[in-house]
């Protein structure tokens, strides 16, 4: 399976938690340059403004889009920055995929969600999808507790060896 993240939005650049923010300049340019680089045609993408925005420059709207290929719900967290986080919590969260000081999805139950899409692609390996990098994170992942260990970027192109 290809998996592309969706270019660069604000909060990418300033490091902020979930939201639903479009593409900034860069992530544009960013979308355009791997669409020019790519012929890979987008079989289903993730519900986020980003997320639809890159399918369309990629060349691909009117593209499936799949609900649970949506984003990680951080609850309260929405729009923060680290630094706005209670360090014991953010650090609790970050140690066990259980957590959710947040109030939203727990890492292994957005992991289990995203795996549970992806066992029911099988067969299919040929697709292509573009979705938010915690989504591409979830994809590239063997289980919750390795979520962290994949750093993905924006408007890049990842292959998922074993959907």
């Amino acid at each position: 399976m290809q998996i592309i993240t969706a270019g660069r939005t604000g909060p990418n650049r300033s490091v902020r938690f979930g939201g639903d923010p479009v593409l900034d300049e860069r992530g544009r340019i960013s979308v355009l340059g791997l669409a020019a680089s790519t012929t890979r045609s987008v079989d289903a993408c993730g519900p986020e403004s980003a997320t639809l925005e890159t399918a369309e420059l990629l060349g691909a709207a009117g593209s499936v889009v799949d609900d649970e290929l949506r984003t990680l719900d951080v609850g309260a967290w929405t729009g923060k920055s680290p630094e706005e986080i209670d360090p014991v919590e953010l650090g609790g969260w970050f140690a066990d995929p259980d957590a959710r000081p947040h109030g939203g999805e727990s890492v292994a139950d957005f992991v289990d969600r995203v795996h549970a899409w992806r066992t029911a692609q099988a067969g299919l390996a040929d697709r292509c999808v573009v979705v938010a990098m915690p989504v591409a994170q979830a994809l590239l992942c063997r289980d919750a507790g390795r979520f962290f260990a994949h750093e993905v970027r924006p408007a890049t192109l990842y292959t998922c060896d074993d959907a």
